[in-house]
């Protein structure tokens, strides 16, 4: 499968939900983005990544980070490789120098710590068609107007909240869809 280039583009806080914020990956090159909602410390560590704050004590990144350059490990990419039912599936993809293409390693890892692995070791983030055309979201303009996402593989968290900026932005035909959805999921 060809990869498709990701950068982060912002975290947003979820408003009604304080420990929840949304990554907001963007493809490169294209006009989808592909939002990830995360935990508060994800969220912090993937912002002091971005914002170049050294904290006083090391994150665990840090520690990954330190742990893999003692031992000469290489972190080669980070793929969100599936999205199913709302939930989102990565990988690092690791080598040692030196090692032939073989002796790869393909590590599971949630996508926060996929993504903010990839900002600590400057290296890219992908992923596959499969995900963007599941997940993703066409944004118009910089006020993030969406054209229609999918509903069936969202959450019933992620359902309350595209249904909250619907009403927002009183796009009421849209509403009434996600209302329907959410209704369905009740029977």
């Amino acid at each position: 499968m060809e990869k498709i280039a990701l950068s982060v583009e912002e975290i947003a806080n979820q408003g009604n939900y304080e420990n929840a914020y949304t990554l907001i990956l963007a493809e490169r090159g294209g006009n989808r983005k592909l939002p990830v909602v995360i935990g508060i410390s994800e969220a912090q560590a993937i912002a002091i990544e971005l914002d170049g704050i050294t904290p006083q004590r090391p994150l665990v990144y840090d520690f990954v980070f330190r742990f893999a350059q003692s031992f000469n490990i290489e972190v080669v990419e980070s793929i969100i490789t599936n999205v199913e039912k709302g939930i989102f599936y990565a990988e690092i993809v690791c080598r040692i120098p030196g090692a032939s293409d073989d002796d790869i390693v393909r590590l599971d890892a949630r996508t926060s710590d996929a993504v903010a692995i990839a900002l600590k070791f400057r290296c890219p983030i992908y992923t596959y068609e499969v995900v963007l055309s599941k997940a993703g979201y066409v944004f118009d303009n910089p006020n993030y107007s969406v054209s229609k996402p999918n509903l069936e593989i969202m959450t019933d968290r992620e359902l309350h909240e595209i249904l909250q900026k619907a009403i927002e932005k009183e796009d009421y035909e849209f509403a009434s869809v996600i209302r329907d959805e959410i209704q369905n999921r009740k029977k």
